[in-house]
């Protein structure tokens, strides 16, 4: 209003003026040019507020850097200050105003430019942008402002100075133009002054609306949860935090909302989106949802909306806070409680609450265990409801650990809610608050009555043989403390005989474990019947008796008392359909002629049993020095023969096999040697059985099983029919991964399954799951071959059931040939039968011509023994192979 009221008042005065003063041409032209001077100022003042309003109503649009000045727009105001410096030509003041205005319009543009340039870079790039150039822009448009001010200021002056330059009758008349123009100007400076500073303050609305936007951008980019921007109409995602594309691993701007989802989750998704957006709420929580990264893990979000308008497009701010973690916490809690509900252990959690133990859960088990039901235990006191005195000691322990913060247990004896009695073990621990007092206890019990009831009768079964019903190992060592001293305080003598079934093992595999048993029970009555009720019969272990007698006498009388036991088991009787003879070797130790001490008497009598063993089935041998010295001697050697194979002394030797037709070494058999440092070479005979009784066998014969095979792979190259034999012991033989181990060993070492062969004995067929194993072991390509054949029992049925490769006979009957006619039969005879059965013989121990002759001359397929080579290194083993040692064989 002010500014349409100066210009009216200007207009007035103007036309008064040119009425007055039409006769004066020249001083009209000055003050029309004046005027004209005045009109362009105020063009350039409206060109600048126009061009500085575009600017920033362009602000946040595509291109907006040349929305504020135009190329129109910057015509016209060239062309104005054409006009003004030439009107003002002739005053150095206002020309010299005129440049700097048109210089300061000239940079006004290319400022206003930068500052469209960095508005532009903060929206994409969503850094933080400080508006410098911004400001320098209003500082070059305030400097305008004051430049055009106080040149209309000047030609204010000059008019005034005009008007008072005219006509004495126009004085007046030009006064009142004067003071009505100046009123006019002022009016319209100030109209002008006012419409700047609405457009700074629109500026300055706009900056801090800017300033928002940037920080709100730069909040948006920073905040570490996942942050998107999406149409609701296309589900395209116009924009996403750094969060976000950490979180979904990929690109997120254009891509579709739904690649967030699993494929099932989409349509769940948008029926819910059409939900929110139909309820008209702006938004609000979306709950627990699956989304999934880009590699197709999935993970669990917790979602919050909000609608708004993004760039002039209906979208949707959405947060999703990765509760991953969170969910896997409610899923385990869920599963612990429903383990907890599932567990056949009663549980319970009571709190801690003025000195007193307070339930406040019990799980389904402690309502089965108790007869008490859930409802009747909350709140209760922990020990009335778990049914024990908690006046008792043992329940008193438990109270004062579980209030020093300690875990602990016991067996309870405790009552169900009908009175009945029963034993719990019981388990508590105690959980900590904040503090380091514990606020709950946490206890876990079962009703153990039935393993009680089963420990009371193995205590009492436990000094007693099932099988036999004599005493046991316990028993034995509850009472021989006992008649030891009970034979010290009477001065007599006492013997403990120690007594082994030597062939209780082929009674088993030939006739079963039942039948064994019978045996057992057999051997324990009649040992029973040979003492007195003061003596004492106990089975040891398996088929090891054990008998103390005293009250006999002297020593002689003692052993003759222990031959007499043996004798009474050499009497046969059936079992089954078979006749079973039972024969025992027998040690023996006296008191206190061999020792005081119970334990060391027990040693030295089975010291005496193996001796007794050792020479021959059926025998009886009384403890002597020599015999603590050998016992000593082989606990020596096992000793030593475990650090033997801990430090790899065992070395595998190898003993040519030979054709008995072509003389040519086929073959060998891998052999175990031990060399000790301290001992020297020690014997095969010695260490084998003491590797067999020990189980260290296993060891070595994987050892030499590993050894035989690499270098076999290694003469496989040149000789490739070349078969290497390997004993197998039984004992490694009734592991029932023994097929694996073999396998695993070809294939570590490369070997050729038709260049190996493995040696077993007659005994080994008659172990039960025997012919399982010899088949799976046949199935990995490898040939078999029954060692040392006519020596054990075993049935020509396992023979046929299983047809080996290779018969060796053994080398006792071989020793026989020119001494013993039956040894020549059983020889001829076991030719014959691998004949008929297909079978290869291969005759071991040959070391005279007249043993060779006469198995060459009784069709023996291959022989081995000293006669052609003794074991010997892979070296010299190899030479051999190249014929360089011949042997000598029948022409």
């Amino acid at each position: 209003m002010s500014a349409i009221l100066a210009v009216l008042v200007i207009c007035v005065a103007i036309y008064a003026s040119i009425s007055a003063t039409f006769s004066h041409e020249a001083e009209d032209r000055q003050l029309r040019s004046a005027l004209l001077v005045t009109s362009d100022l105020e063009e350039l003042l409206r060109l600048h507020v126009a061009a500085n309003t575009d600017f920033l109503n362009g602000v946040g649009k595509a291109g907006y850097g040349s929305w504020g000045w135009p190329v129109r727009r910057a015509t016209a105001v060239a062309k104005t200050y054409d006009r003004l410096l030439d009107e003002l030509a002739n005053f150095r003041d206002a020309s010299e105003k005129m440049h700097q205005l048109r210089r300061l319009s000239a940079i006004w543009p290319e400022q206003l430019d930068a500052a469209a340039r960095n508005l532009a870079l903060a929206d994409t790039n969503a850094r933080s942008v400080q508006p410098a150039s911004l400001q320098q822009a209003n500082r070059t448009l305030g400097s305008i402002m004051v430049l055009l001010a106080q040149v209309s200021a000047d030609q204010r002056e000059r008019i005034a100075r005009m008007q008072f330059a005219s006509q004495d009758q126009l004085v007046r008349q030009r006064i009142s133009l004067a003071v009505a123009s100046a009123v006019g100007v002022l009016l319209l400076l100030f109209a002008l002054s006012m419409r700047q500073r609405a457009a700074l303050a629109k500026v300055a609305s706009t900056i801090a609306a800017t300033e928002a936007q940037r920080r709100f951008q730069e909040y948006f980019e920073r905040h570490p949860v996942a942050m998107l921007i999406f149409d609701v109409n296309s589900f395209e995602i116009l924009t996403a935090n750094a969060a976000a594309q950490r979180q979904y691993g990929c690109e997120l701007r254009a891509a579709s909302i739904d690649q967030l989802r699993p494929a099932a989750d989409v349509d769940d998704f948008r029926r819910d989106l059409q939900r929110y957006v139909a309820s008209g709420d702006s938004g609000g929580l979306g709950g627990v949802r699956r989304h999934k990264h880009a590699d197709g893990t999935v993970f669990y979000v917790d979602i919050t909306y909000h609608f708004l308008d993004f760039a002039g497009r209906d979208a949707c701010f959405v947060t999703a806070h990765n509760v991953t973690a969170h969910e896997a916490a409610k899923k385990a809690l869920r599963l612990r409680s429903r383990a907890l509900e599932a567990s056949r252990n009663a549980v319970v959690i009571s709190s801690r609450e003025e000195g007193d133990s307070v339930v406040t859960y019990v799980n389904a088990a402690f309502a089965r265990t108790t007869g008490r039901s859930v409802d009747e235990a909350t709140g209760a006191s922990h020990w009335e409801m778990i049914g024990c005195d908690p006046a008792s000691p043992d329940v008193r322990s438990i109270d004062e650990s579980l209030n020093a913060g300690r875990a602990c247990s016991g067996l309870f004896r405790s009552h169900r809610c009908d009175g009945s009695e029963y034993w719990i073990e019981l388990n508590a621990s105690p959980v900590f608050g904040d503090g380091d007092q514990p606020t709950h206890f946490v206890t876990v019990f079962s009703d153990v009555s039935e393993r009680i009831r089963y420990q009371d009768q193995l205590r009492i079964q436990a000094y007693e043989d099932a099988l036999t019903h004599l005493p046991n190992r316990l028993g034995l060592k509850a009472r021989l403390g006992d008649l030891v001293k009970h034979a010290a305080d009477q001065g007599t003598t006492l013997a403990l005989v120690f007594l082994d079934i030597d062939n209780f093992k082929e009674i088993n595999d030939t006739l079963g474990h039942t039948a064994g048993d019978e045996v057992l029970c057999e051997v324990a009555r009649r040992l029973s019947m040979t003492v007195s009720s003061a003596e004492l019969v106990v089975r040891y272990a398996g088929d090891e008796f054990v008998a103390v007698l005293h009250g006999r006498g002297d020593a002689d009388s003692l052993v003759a008392a222990a031959d007499e036991m043996k004798n009474a088991l050499n009497v046969g009787f059936c079992v089954g359909d078979a006749l079973v003879v039972p024969q025992a070797s027998v040690g023996i130790a006296v008191y206190p002629d061999h020792s005081t001490d119970p334990e060391t008497l027990l040693g030295y009598a089975d010291a005496a049993m193996y001796q007794a063993k050792s020479t021959g089935p059926n025998s009886l041998q009384l403890f002597n020095p020599e015999i603590a010295s050998r016992s000593t001697k082989r606990a020596l050697m096992a000793q030593a023969l475990r650090r033997a194979i801990s430090s790899d002394e065992i070395s595998v030797v190898y003993q040519p096999r030979v054709n008995s037709i072509t003389g040519r070494t086929i073959g060998f058999e891998a052999l175990a040697r031990w060399c000790d440092p301290e001992q020297g070479f020690v014997s095969p005979s010695l260490f084998i059985p003491l590797a067999e009784e020990t189980g260290s066998i296993v060891s070595i014969g994987e050892r030499v099983l590993e050894q035989a095979c690499r270098q076999t792979a290694i003469w496989a190259q040149e000789y490739p029919d070349l078969v290497v034999s390997v004993n197998v012991s039984p004992v490694q033989f009734e592991r029932s991964d023994l097929p694996f181990v073999i396998a695993e060993t070809i294939k570590r070492t490369g070997v050729c399954a038709h260049n190996l062969e493995l040696e077993i004995t007659e005994g080994v067929l008659m172990a039960p799951r025997s012919l399982a194993t010899l088949r799976a072991l046949r199935e990995l390509g490898l040939s078999i071959a029954i060692d040392d054949f006519g020596s054990g029992y075993s049935s020509l049925s396992y023979i046929r059931t299983f047809m080996a490769d290779r018969l060796k006979l053994d080398m006792s009957f071989v020793r026989g040939i020119g001494c013993s006619r039956a040894d020549e039969v059983i020889v001829r005879a076991v030719i014959a039968l691998g004949k008929t059965l297909g079978m290869r013989v291969v005759a071991e121990g040959v070391e005279t011509p007249e043993q060779l002759e006469f198995l060459v001359d009784n069709g023996c397929d291959e022989v081995q023994g000293f006669w052609f080579a003794p074991p010997s290194e892979a070296v010299t083993a190899r030479s051999y192979l190249r014929g360089e040692h011949a042997a000598c064989m029948k022409r």
